[in-house]
């Protein structure tokens, strides 16, 4: 069957979310009675609530504002005021407000220009910032430059959150490991990547369950196993993961033609 898995490595960048209760921007209570109302759905109060303590200064409510103002929970959707709270969020020191900022001018999201310099810009300040997401994505864009002085960059920049078992890290981590195996033909470092991209999936993570299913559909690194591909790939479809209901349809057609052909094998 044609190779479902793209060459390179595969990052799924996280988006703009509402930032819940971080212990280590704000005293443990503060938020929550914001998010017991934004939990709760009822999103006008919890604009309100979030107004009043991003009155108070709070760089992470000034960033959940904007993030309202984003998709029009509690208040009308305004993307020009969304990036005005992003900004001074950002400005503020709250790294998830750069990182969304960065994405923006990646993407051109947000009625912002696509703009590679400022996207840099952003990216680098959302990590130096402390951004878990953005410290990520700069070692991905480091390993795509193919170099081991590029690599060793990388992977300098993953080890704090290698150790701390943050799961991006860890499959990105893994998908370089991976590819590096394959490279230098090294079955002990494939297999301890493969081991690495298995419990995550394990434990849920969807990127390294998009590549253990395209592993199994693939054979090679692994053993072959169109069913349980077929299996990984339907649960990642209903959960509309990208690229998922193509490869679970990919997948379906191989197991179909596998089948015909050995019904229309010559028996012994």
């Amino acid at each position: 069957m044609k190779k479902l898995l793209t060459a390179g490595l595969i990052f799924v960048a996280s988006h703009s979310s509402f930032a819940a209760d971080n212990k280590t921007a704000a005293k443990p209570d503060v938020f929550a009675k914001a998010t017991q109302l934004y939990e709760a759905k009822n999103y006008v109060a919890a604009f309100e609530e979030m107004q009043r303590l991003a009155n108070t200064g709070n760089a992470q409510a000034i960033y959940n504002l904007g993030y309202m103002h984003q998709v029009g929970q509690g208040t009308s959707k305004d993307e020009k005021k969304a990036v005005q709270y992003y900004q001074e969020a950002s400005n503020k020191g709250f790294g998830k407000a750069s990182f969304t900022l960065a994405q923006a001018y990646n993407t051109g999201d947000l009625g912002i220009s696509k703009n590679s310099q400022k996207y840099k810009e952003y990216l680098d300040k959302a990590s130096n910032q402390g951004s878990e997401e953005a410290i990520v994505e700069s070692a991905n864009i480091l390993f795509r430059q193919g170099k081991p002085e590029y690599d060793q960059l990388a992977v300098q920049k993953l080890l704090p959150l290698l150790r701390k078992g943050y799961q991006p890290a860890v499959h990105l981590k893994a998908i370089y490991d991976l590819s590096l195996g394959v490279k230098n033909k090294n079955p002990i470092m494939q297999q301890r990547a493969v081991e690495s991209l298995q419990d995550l999936a394990k434990k849920g993570y969807p990127p390294s369950l998009m590549v253990l299913a395209n592993m199994l559909a693939n054979g090679g690194i692994v053993d072959q196993d169109l069913e349980q591909a077929k299996n990984i790939f339907a649960r990642l479809a209903a959960a509309n993961y990208p690229n998922a209901k193509e490869s679970l349809a990919k997948v379906e057609e191989a197991i179909t033609a596998k089948k015909a052909a050995t019904a229309q094998a010559p028996k012994k």
